[in-house]
């Protein structure tokens, strides 16, 4: 019979080195009265187990959410809540407006303008203030479309300003 020394582990077949570890058996004197014989190695470390992925948290990362949150904790104190949203207020219901101005001027002055020639038309003020009002409008509805909690004058204003230039495209009788 021979021992491992490293892992303890006894043999009684004829080989001179360890299976588990590979060191050199040593052979027990035929005197030794505590022998164990075990036929198959028992694992010694524990079972490995599969853990989902998770985010790594760092430091840094916790740090730099903590800076963002209080760095949009301090611009609200600083704008103020309601100053905020006085400002979206105010422009959605100028959308709205720029819109119904730009209704009205068609009507009023564009439609019961008649020019010589295409070039005088088009470079008269009546014109221009209506392509001002169209343009102006558009972009005013774009912002509050996008910066705006609440895109409904936004899309409203959309709405009449692209009426009003059908209604300016299409020929008249």
């Amino acid at each position: 019979m021979k021992r491992c020394p490293k892992c303890n582990r006894s043999f009684e077949t004829s080989l001179d080195f360890c299976l588990e570890d590979g060191s050199r058996l040593t052979s027990l004197s035929d005197t030794a009265t505590n022998v164990t014989i075990e036929s198959k190695p028992q694992n010694t470390a524990p079972p490995t187990v599969a853990y989902p992925l998770a985010p790594v948290r760092t430091a840094a990362n916790e740090l730099s959410k903590a800076a963002e949150v209080e760095t949009v904790v301090a611009r609200k104190e600083i704008l103020g809540v309601e100053a905020v949203s006085r400002s979206n207020v105010v422009l959605e219901y100028a959308a709205v407006a720029v819109a119904l101005a730009h209704n009205w001027w068609q009507w009023l002055y564009l439609e019961k303008q008649y020019y010589s020639s295409f070039f005088e038309y088009v470079f008269s003020a009546n014109f221009l203030m209506w392509l001002l009002l169209l343009v102006g409008g558009t972009a005013i509805s774009l912002f509050v479309i996008r910066k705006s909690s609440s895109k409904t004058f936004g899309v409203v204003s959309l709405v009449i300003l692209a009426i009003n230039l059908i209604l300016f495209l299409v020929p008249r009788r």
